[in-house]
C-alpha cells in the first residue's frame, strides 16, 4: 500500500488521469514527479503542485529526482509506450500501475526480478461496490477540502461531440477534456 513519503511517478501527468493522481499522491504525503509532452503540460503540472516535472523522454532526470533510488510506485497511464522504460525506475519492491495502454509491449522480466517488483493492471470496471463507495467518498472529501481541483482547460458543446473524443485520444491533452450539456 502506498505511505507518505513514497517517490511516485505519474507517467503522463498532464492528462484528466494524470492531473488526479498527482493531486491525490500529494494530498496523501508522497513525493510526486511527473511528466507531460508539452511546454504547457509542464507549466500544469507545477501548477497543481508535483515535486518536478519533467518531459517524457527525460528518464534520467526523474530518476535524478529521487536520488538514484528509483520510484516506489509508478503510473502508467500509455503501457504500450512506458512500460519497458518504467520497470527501470522502480526502487526495490517498487511497484507499476498499469492505467492505460493502446497495444501490446515487450518487457524484459530481469528488469522485474533484480527489484523483486510487480506490476498490476488498474481497471475501474472491475471495482467492487465497497471500493466504488471509499472512491467516491475520498474524491468527495478531496473536493470539499480542495486537495482535489479539477482541471478542464477545454470544454465543447454537446454537438461537438466527435471532435471532444479526437481531443481526448490526440496527444497533449492537459486536463480533462469536458462536454457542456445544455
Amino acid at each position: 500500500c502506498a505511505q507518505p513519503g513514497d517517490w511516485v511517478l505519474v507517467h503522463g501527468g498532464s492528462g484528466g488521469v494524470g492531473v488526479a493522481a498527482v493531486q491525490v499522491a500529494r494530498a496523501r504525503g508522497m513525493r510526486t514527479v511527473a511528466t507531460a509532452g508539452t511546454p504547457e503540460g509542464l507549466a500544469l503540472l507545477h501548477e497543481i503542485g508535483a515535486d518536478a516535472a519533467i518531459g517524457h523522454a527525460d528518464v534520467e532526470q526523474a530518476l535524478a529526482a529521487t536520488g538514484g533510488r528509483g520510484f516506489d510506485i509508478v503510473l502508467e497511464m500509455a503501457a504500450h509506450l512506458g512500460l519497458s522504460q518504467a520497470l527501470g525506475l522502480l526502487a526495490p519492491g517498487g511497484r507499476v500501475a498499469l492505467i492505460g495502454s493502446r497495444g501490446p509491449t515487450q518487457v524484459n522480466p530481469r528488469d522485474l526480478m533484480s527489484r523483486e517488483a510487480s506490476v498490476q493492471g488498474i481497471l475501474l470496471f472491475l471495482a467492487t461496490e465497497e471500493d466504488l463507495r471509499r472512491i467516491h467518498e475520498e474524491i468527495g472529501a478531496g473536493l470539499r477540502d480542495g486537495t482535489l481541483r479539477p482541471v478542464a482547460r477545454r470544454i465543447f458543446a454537446l454537438s461537438l461531440a466527435p471532435d471532444a473524443h479526437r481531443a481526448v485520444l490526440a496527444p497533449g491533452a492537459l486536463g480533462k477534456i469536458t462536454l457542456e450539456i445544455p
